[in-house]
């Protein structure tokens, strides 16, 4: 669906509901402009996407089937990262600091490499990450099953892109497998200096699967009937 198409469309819908409406709520809402349909159509976008990676949308998480798969593939990325040195307090003496990317949004997977001579025949192995909060860590850490161990190393947030990693063995590599932000969908070039979306103001398709278009396009009108005031 082109930005035309959206833009057109979101009226025909709109205009549609308050035509219908026997109480004559929605009248003022059918003159939205292109800046305000944009806010709405970037809004519905981002949640549809957090529905799909919560399994809100279809009982199932976003990887179930191809067509899941298909809908979400251009936001989805891959990255290797090494440990970062950085001048920071550790929950552990082998924690390791990585940095994430700007664009994560979401974590879909991820995975550590191990390489520690003390592993033996399991050095250089991969093994999975866990997410913990921060107060979590002392009441885990010596537990044989949800401590660090040569089959899990921990991950602690610290408020930034910054992440902590614990294992009682050297981390060389962190795999991270990540959606990213999905770029806003902006109808019309916006010329107010004072005004963007996400930080943007320049003209953009949906970069989305063609399935979700309209999808987006109905969660978008659904938001602005929402916010009609009620009489």
């Amino acid at each position: 669906m082109t930005i035309e198409e959206f833009s057109n469309e979101f009226d025909v819908l709109l205009n549609s509901y308050a035509a219908n409406n026997p109480f004559g709520i929605g009248q003022g809402l059918t003159q939205l402009d292109e800046y305000e349909k944009s806010v709405l159509l970037t809004e519905a976008q981002e949640s549809i996407v957090r529905d799909l990676y919560n399994g809100k949308l279809t009982g199932d998480g976003f990887e179930s089937t191809e067509e899941q798969r298909r809908s979400l593939d251009s936001l989805v990325n891959t990255v290797e990262l090494t440990p970062r040195d950085l001048q920071k307090p550790k929950m552990s003496d082998n924690s390791k600091f990585f940095e994430l990317p700007d664009k994560l949004w979401f974590i879909t997977y991820e995975s550590a490499l191990l390489s520690d001579d003390t592993l033996g025949c399991k050095n250089n192995t991969r093994v999975e990450v866990t997410p913990i909060k921060q107060d979590e860590y002392h009441k885990v850490k010596n537990n044989p099953f949800r401590g660090a161990s040569d089959k899990r190393v921990l991950r602690i947030d610290t408020g930034s892109s910054i992440v902590e990693l614990i294992s009682k063995y050297t981390i060389e590599k962190y795999l991270v497998k990540y959606l990213s932000k999905p770029t806003p969908i902006i109808l019309q070039d916006i010329t107010d200096s004072n005004l963007t979306i996400e930080g943007e103001h320049i003209v953009t398709e949906c970069k989305l699967s063609s399935i979700l278009h309209r999808t987006i396009l109905e969660r978008a009108v659904a938001l602005a009937i929402k916010r009609l005031p009620s009489k």
